[in-house]
């Protein structure tokens, strides 16, 4: 009986693990996994939302001061400007190169601007920005998007009310259509809170959710494209990228930036002196090399207009200093499956029948504080749904086919006492 049950245990692990892991490649089994980890991070929010300390500068800003307009041929910087600054931070090549004012001279097109396409090249990655009007809360009014609608990039993983996105209004400014090709097109909004600001993570147009320029600058840089990048609306609001990185949201998508945020902050002019005249200091010429993220922006000279460019750097830089999760490798999630199997079959073969629900149940629950105990201490988890699976599945043979009850022990009779003969 022993071999009869420890054969069909095998078969039915065998089976049902190789059913489930390919259920959970597929995606079928994924919802399980993901209700799971926003538990996790649920308990760990705090936690997660605490930026590490670091001497590296992970993000520069590059300011054009308005304050200095007239040290530029025109105001607005023209392309000849931007040509100027773009060739000078090639040489530095950021992972990512934001710019958020809107690459736009009306019509017609202004000269030197195919340099600033040819400038653009270079750089392994550029997400430009799109200047945007938020709606007002309760407003029913459907978003303007010219004809960008279906060029822009949009989440296909969202769970929670979409409802709950800030709406946008409209598309004010974007880049000339000659910058678009090839290149990233990032939402730019900012709104003014008591003591902080709010930047959009996503944006509501219709029943579609669209990147802003933070979603689609992490995006490049983690390499997770928008069929891996999750966002949670509502409670727990969240982003869930490639590489483990979570970026923790409002409820409506949006990110809370303290105005006490700081990036290193670069004079675009001093980039764009030219070798005769280097003005960069050598902590400068530091920042920019060590920077995995390069912002450029405008610096308004009446401070009572935002600072988008300052504000997307200084949200960038918190990001990317937060801790990541860590989630079991491959061969890992295989030993944990192996373990999970070891103490199906011992379900199987040693646990009477009558006490397998119990010590099966037990089994799951010890498997899932563990995994809760793993992730409050070193945020490494495992997607559940196999390692339950297999545990279930043990005790399931443990009720169908596990050992018996014990047949009970009967004494022996003690043996009849001999009788002597009586004496003569």
């Amino acid at each position: 009986m022993f071999w009869l049950r420890l054969t069909l245990l095998l078969a039915c692990l065998g089976l049902s693990v190789r059913h489930l892991d390919l259920e959970q490649r597929s995606g079928r089994l994924q919802k399980v996994d993901d209700l799971f980890l926003d538990f996790l991070v649920a308990n760990s929010r705090e936690r997660l939302t605490q930026p590490a300390t670091s001497a590296a500068n992970p993000v520069t800003l590059v300011s054009l001061r308005e304050e200095q307009a007239k040290e530029y041929a025109a105001w607005p910087p023209p392309p000849l400007d931007w040509q100027t600054l773009l060739k000078s931070l090639q040489a530095y090549a950021p992972q990512v190169m934001v710019i958020a004012p809107p690459l736009y001279w009306g019509r017609p097109a202004p000269e030197f601007l195919p340099s600033v396409s040819e400038a653009l090249l270079p750089f392994p990655s550029v997400v430009l920005g799109i200047e945007t009007q938020l709606a007002e809360p309760g407003s029913k009014t459907p978003a303007f998007m010219g004809d960008l609608a279906d060029s822009l990039p949009h989440f296909q993983r969202v769970d929670g009310p979409r409802e709950s996105a800030r709406a946008l209004s409209a598309l004010i400014s974007a880049p000339d259509p000659a910058l678009r090709p090839t290149r990233e097109l990032g939402l730019l909004a900012a709104r003014k809170n008591t003591d902080d600001w709010s930047i959009p993570y996503a944006l509501r147009a219709d029943d579609r959710l669209y990147p802003g320029i933070i979603a689609q600058t992490l995006a490049r840089l983690h390499a997770s494209p928008y069929s891996l990048h999750r966002l949670r609306i509502g409670p727990g609001a969240g982003a869930y990228l490639a590489q483990g990185s979570f970026v923790p949201l409002e409820e409506d998508g949006t990110l809370r930036v303290s105005p006490g945020a700081q990036v290193p902050v670069i004079n675009a002019l001093d980039l764009m002196t030219g070798t005769l005249a280097d003005a960069l200091g050598d902590a400068d010429k530091a920042a920019l090399k060590d920077s995995q993220i390069i912002v450029i922006g405008i610096e308004p000279a009446d401070n009572s207009k935002p600072a988008l460019g300052r504000l997307h750097a200084q949200a960038l830089a918190e990001i990317l200093r937060l801790p990541r999760l860590q989630k079991l490798t491959e061969p890992q999630q295989w030993a944990t499956w192996a373990i999970c199997a070891l103490a199906a079959a011992w379900t199987v073969l040693r646990v009477p029948r009558s006490k397998a629900f119990s010590r099966g149940l037990g089994l799951i629950f010890a498997a899932l504080v563990l995994s809760f105990l793993a992730f409050q201490i070193q945020l490494l988890w495992c997607p559940p749904t196999l390692p339950v699976a297999i545990l279930g599945i043990g005790t399931l043979l443990a009720l169908l086919i596990g050992r018996g009850k014990p047949a009970p022990v009967v004494p022996a009779e003690p043996p009849a006492p001999v009788q002597e003969p009586p004496a003569a």
